[in-house]
């Protein structure tokens, strides 16, 4: 895919290391998510983002920009805002109640490297589009 880079060995660990959290829900990469409402037990959750395109930094108004435009394609679905840290560092996400082969597509629209699946009672997996 044009734009999206292969994860370094750096940038996994980072996102391994970043704690994701939105609405009630936290988790980490390899880790049981916490939080999880009842009523979403039976949903895969997808955090995505749309700031720094291809592990680019932009300027704040760009990614800005870019978070108001995927925040309107996903009106139609059932949406939470929220943030990935790692240390002092964090970036904001939105949680998105969507399967797989959707979140994909729609990440790849927006040029991320990877997008976080969620389910309850399994493993937080990162998934590479690379």
């Amino acid at each position: 895919m044009p734009n999206i880079l292969p994860p370094t060995l750096e940038i996994s660990a980072a996102y391994k290391q970043s704690l994701y959290q939105a609405g009630s829900v936290v988790t980490r990469i390899n880790q049981y998510p916490k939080g999880i409402p009842v009523k979403l037990h039976q949903s895969t959750l997808i955090m995505l983002s749309a700031y720094n395109p291809g592990g680019r930094l932009r300027l704040l108004g760009w990614n800005i920009k870019m978070m108001r435009k995927l925040e309107q394609e996903l009106k139609q679905y059932e949406y939470f805002i929220g943030k990935g840290s790692l240390k002092e560092v964090s970036e904001p996400l939105f949680m998105v109640v969507l399967s797989l082969p959707k979140a994909v597509v729609l990440a790849r629209k927006f040029r991320q490297n990877a997008i976080v699946m969620i389910r309850h009672q399994r493993l937080s997996k990162l998934i590479f589009l690379a």
